[in-house]
């Protein structure tokens, strides 16, 4: 048992900053620093870290607490685990109440470590000289077998023997993902396969991948999911990555152990694999560091492509930058190592596909793009997914559109058709025109019909900042919301679509706008004269309107609005 004091002096040598910084980009604002949530799918920076404090605290899906918490939640370890793992981090000692039973309560790391340890010494037995063969047929040199930990798994008992000679519990082992239990009882997952170590981002072992050299049906493996491995959340030698990750800013991924390891031989240093799998919003995190772009290097097979074309949504639509490299041939990065053409693989990374680019030319190709009709719909389908990028970005990607579709860049329009709102709650419609009208509002909205809202928005070339940072504001706190939504009006945006993203809740728009640095946040008192400015620029217009119109009562209407207009300047 970890000594209480010892833990104390734990919470009193670390900042809490640097723990989560070493999982999260974090950037300063105000006397905090704030990044984007691993506990749910966060799309702009909603994790609040207090250092003077020692706490974390999203405000979007409520996670909070110290830094011991945070570790026990993202590593999915115990607290006793997450102590140890934080006194490792940071250097520190611990003291325990009871050796002897420490000594016993091997952790999961620690089962991993001895079986890699194992493994790595079984590769070199002669009894196995097939396996070392093998990777000297691949080309590997004995310098990379070392740096990534490389080795062999001995038939089950092997394993099991040693589990039972360290006194290693059936049921940790179990956890640990070392061992299953099935039809003829406990057997290694691992046996008769050359072995992968897998790290975290932060350099702790979480699991192994297998590959066989026989002519088994699977022919590569991974442990199964555990307390502390999830395949969707690592990156495959990220660990030993990151550091050429940062200094040239660009990470290249590719699908598999072997290739992310002969990239490193050939002096690519910044290459990390996925396991298996594509790219998911797990993986996210480790990307969205200091604006890496990511190079994704996949086999040109159905798999390779159709992984890269996810990859690629996925990354375009989190606003991360890169580009897609698909190897012709049936190749893939270990063979051209292997084949001593590093040159030509340095050269097809330094082209590519960006990947907004690759993405709509692989949705144009699944459909047809022949008649006219045809060409709508494939306008419709490109839409939708440009919907969700940076609005800002999405004219850049007309001229290309109209290329793919063989049609005229002055005949449509990426953005979509400004809708009206239907049956909205906060909002009434008046069906003779398209005005907006704020209920419970002592102000009218003017009601005359913006005349082409889509050439509106088309030929707005000035943002608005202060309706913009108001608009901001709102999304990012619900008191600022109830206090606001009853005055808003449509004619205060000089850009409509921002105004109709956020009454359609269009995420990908108003996930933008969130992000948006250029835009200010405001206190409470701040942005009250914010919103009363934006009010008044709006009854100012109206009230030059009204002048130059022949409605009824105009003297009335000018006067009344003349008095709340002062009303609000004093408030300002």
């Amino acid at each position: 048992m970890i000594e209480q004091k010892s833990i104390e002096h734990l919470r009193n040598s670390i900042d809490i900053a640097d723990v989560v910084g070493a999982y999260v980009s974090l950037k300063r604002s105000g006397s905090s620093l704030v990044g984007l949530c691993p506990f749910h799918d966060d799309k702009s920076p909603s994790m609040h870290v207090s250092t003077s404090r020692g706490l974390y605290h999203c405000f979007s899906c409520g996670a909070g607490g110290d830094a011991i918490k945070f570790v026990m939640e993202y590593e999915k370890l115990s607290y006793p685990q997450a102590i140890e793992k934080l006194a490792s981090m940071f250097g520190i000692e611990l003291e325990y109440s009871n050796e002897k039973t420490q000594k016993k309560d091997n952790s999961l790391k620690e089962i991993l470590e001895l079986l890699n340890n194992y493994y790595k010494t079984e590769l070199f037995n002669p009894a196995n000289a097939a396996a070392l063969s093998y990777l000297k047929e691949r080309a590997l040199s004995p310098a990379m077998i070392e740096k990534f930990e490389l080795g062999w798994a001995p038939p089950s008992q092997n394993t099991i023997n040693l589990l039972q000679k360290n006194e290693i519990e059936a049921i940790k082992a179990f956890n640990a993902g070392v061992i299953k239990n099935g039809e003829r009882g406990v057997y290694a997952s691992f046996s008769n396969r050359i072995t992968f170590p897998i790290y975290n981002h932060i350099g702790s072992i979480v699991g192994f991948g297998g590959r066989t050299i026989s002519d088994h049906p699977a022919k590569y493996i991974n442990s199964p999911q555990s307390e502390i491995f999830d395949k969707s959340r690592v990156l495959y030698g990220y660990d030993k990555a990151r550091a050429a990750i940062f200094k040239s800013g660009e990470v290249i991924i590719c699908e598999g152990y072997m290739d992310c390891i002969m990239l490193h031989q050939a002096g690519f240093f910044n290459a990390v694999a996925v396991l298996g799998t594509a790219l998911t919003p797990k993986h996210l995190p480790l990307l969205k560091k200091e604006n890496i772009k990511v190079i994704l290097s996949f086999d040109s097979d159905t798999a390779g492509q159709n992984a890269a074309l996810r990859s690629a949504e996925l990354l375009s639509r989190s606003s991360i930058d890169g580009k897609v490299v698909l190897i012709e041939g049936g190749k893939d990065p270990a063979e051209l190592v292997a084949a001593n053409r590093q040159s030509e693989l340095a050269s097809l990374y330094k082209g590519g596909v960006e990947l907004v680019e690759f993405v709509l030319r692989k949705k144009a190709a699944a459909m047809s793009t022949h008649t006219p009709m045809d060409k709508v719909k494939a306008l419709d389908v490109f839409r939708e997914y440009l919907g969700a990028l940076r609005p800002e970005i999405m004219g850049f990607y007309e001229p290309l559109v109209a290329q793919i579709l063989g049609i005229n860049p002055h005949d449509f329009s990426l953005r979509k058709n400004v809708k009206i709102p239907q049956n909205n709650q906060n909002w009434s419609i008046n069906n003779n025109f398209r005005s907006f009208k704020p209920r419970n509002s002592k102000f009218k909205a003017p009601q005359d019909e913006i005349p082409n809202p889509q050439a509106y928005i088309q030929n707005t070339n000035k943002r608005d900042i202060l309706s913009l940072s108001v608009l901001k504001n709102i999304l990012l706190n619900n008191e600022y919301k109830k206090i606001a939504l009853p005055l808003l009006n449509a004619q205060m945006f000089k850009d409509l679509s921002y105004y109709n993203a956020f009454v359609n809740g269009d995420e990908g728009v108003l996930r933008s706008l969130e992000l948006d640095e250029s835009l200010e946040l405001y206190d409470a008192k701040q942005f009250k004269s914010a919103l009363n400015r934006l009010v008044c620029s709006f009854l100012e217009s109206e009230k030059n309107r009204i002048a130059n119109s022949s409605e009824d009562n105009k003297a009335t209407k000018i006067r009344e609005l003349t008095i709340a207009i002062n009303k609000l300047r004093k408030e300002i």
